[in-house]
Order: C-alpha cells, then structure tokens, then sequence
C-alpha cells in the first residue's frame, strides 16, 4: 500500500471520528438544554464536563485531520466534499446552540446579580477598616415595628 491510500483511509477514518464526536456534542447540548429547563444543575454540570471532554478531543482529531489533509492532493479530496460539508454543518449548528446557552446564562447572571444588588447595595462597593485595610461589608441593620 502507498503513502497516498495511508492518508486517504487515514483520511477517512478521522472524518467517521469527527462526525462521531460532532453527534455525542450535540446529544450532550439537548442534555444541556433539557438540564436547564428542567433546573438540574447536577445534570447541567455533569453534561459540561462530558462537553469539554469531547470539545478537547475533537480539537485533537481535528488537528490531525488538518495535518494529514495538507499531504493530500485537493483532487483526492473530491470523493470527501460532502462529507466535509455535512461535518462543518454539524459544527456551525454545535456552535450556535453553544451561543444560545451561552446567551441564556449570561442574561440569567445578569439578573441574579441585579436582584442581590437591588437587596443588599452595599454588597459591591468596598468598605476600609479606620486602618486603612478593605474588610467584608456588613448588611446594614434593619428595624421592624411590630407596632399596630
């Protein structure tokens, strides 16, 4: 067997892994989803973690392919064409839901720390000790008459 039909099924059989990884990332993104929804952050966590998992392998295999497709000339590549196509497809939709997540999270961050602003403002700005050193904050005492 010649060095060209190595790289080709070499080739190919980084594509098969790719699509592989491309369709585990988008199941775990429906878990994501669904662990939102659903305000399972143990589910939620445990689906992150098994992303970055695969998003770091797919970077490993995917700098292969890129490697062994600069040995390849672009006329082998053509039987590959859409298949290529199909896995960037793939790719464009794992990166879109990663930017609704990502959105989602960064709207609900924003309102849960508007919230504890609005309760306890004196929570983000700094308070010094007569020492001249930063200490805690302390909410400030609230009195309750119970008078009627």
């Amino acid at each position: 067997m010649n060095e060209r039909n190595i790289n080709l099924n070499d080739f190919e059989e980084i594509l098969n892994e790719e699509e592989k990884l491309l369709n585990q990332m988008i199941s775990i993104q429906a878990d994501m989803k669904t662990a939102v929804h659903n305000k399972d952050w143990e589910e939620l966590t445990r689906t992150i973690h098994e992303a970055n998992a695969i998003t770091e392998n797919f970077v490993q295999v995917d700098s292969e392919r890129e490697l062994i497709q600069e040995t390849i000339k672009i006329s082998d590549l053509q039987p590959y064409f859409e298949k290529i196509g199909m896995l960037r497809s793939k790719l464009f939709k794992c990166k879109v839901e990663n930017q609704v997540l990502n959105k989602y999270v960064n709207i609900t961050k924003e309102f849960i720390q508007s919230i504890i602003e609005n309760a306890l403002p004196q929570s983000r700005s700094k308070v010094y000790s007569n020492k001249g050193k930063i200490v805690q904050p302390q909410p400030q005492s609230v009195v309750v008459s119970l008078d009627f």
